[in-house]
């Protein structure tokens, strides 16, 4: 499940249009979901389907990324309802098990979800942290699922990822902790990965677009 959002300037990368323009920082989001979804489309065994908000945006998510994508409307007032109501309904679609991604981590790759897939045994869940302490990655066995873990929750805090881990534990469901990566919410957030060149986690399109947002 790999959440997006229509790039609409002013709606998406509003922390990064601080210090270049919500233009800019839209078109930025726009390369990059189009070149992260073209990576993703390559984890073996399992069917990619798009998550989009708003609610509204099907027929203009259709033109953006094409009608052989699978596209569902995320559904809910916070992001935790949405979270939780995508997994209620990949599971009810029979999926055994699921994987949910934000659009907003320049380090993911096919091996790191095929990874997370892997560790999702029967009875169990996973979760990737991320550098601000939120998480980018998250999955559940369908016998694991537990709504609550996104319930009641503060969102967009550096103490996520922990809270929700905490939850796990008391929960007593078994969880596998993946590789901690970073996130590109900031105009400092990309220039530390444009400083890496093509060592660092930004690739093609994207890598050069940073440069050109960032002069360097």
């Amino acid at each position: 499940m790999f959440f997006v959002k229509y790039p609409e300037p002013g709606e998406v990368k509003t922390r990064l249009a601080e210090d270049t323009t919500p233009e800019d920082a839209a078109e930025f989001y726009r390369v990059f979901v189009e070149e992260k979804l073209a990576e993703l489309k390559d984890v073996p065994d399992s069917k990619l389907m798009i998550f989009y908000a708003p609610e509204t945006a099907g027929r203009q998510m259709a033109d953006w990324l094409g009608t052989d994508q699978r596209f569902i409307a995320q559904k809910g007032v916070d992001l935790g309802r949405r979270m939780e109501n995508a997994f209620r309904e990949v599971f009810f679609m029979g999926h055994e098990r699921a994987v949910l991604v934000g659009s907003d981590i320049p380090g993911l790759t096919p091996g790191g979800v095929s990874t997370a897939f892997a560790s999702l045994e029967s009875g169990k869940a996973c979760i990737g942290p991320a550098e601000d302490g939120g998480y980018y990655l998250i999955g559940f066995h369908r016998h694991a699922f537990a709504p609550q873990i996104f319930q009641d929750m503060e969102w967009s805090t550096d103490e996520v990822c922990q809270r929700t881990i905490s939850r796990f534990a008391n929960m007593d469901v078994d969880f596998t902790e993946l590789d901690r990566l970073d996130d590109m919410d900031t105009f400092e957030d990309v220039e530390t990965m444009v400083a890496l060149g093509s060592a660092g986690p930004l690739k093609g399109k994207t890598l050069e677009l940073a440069k050109m947002l960032t002069g360097m």
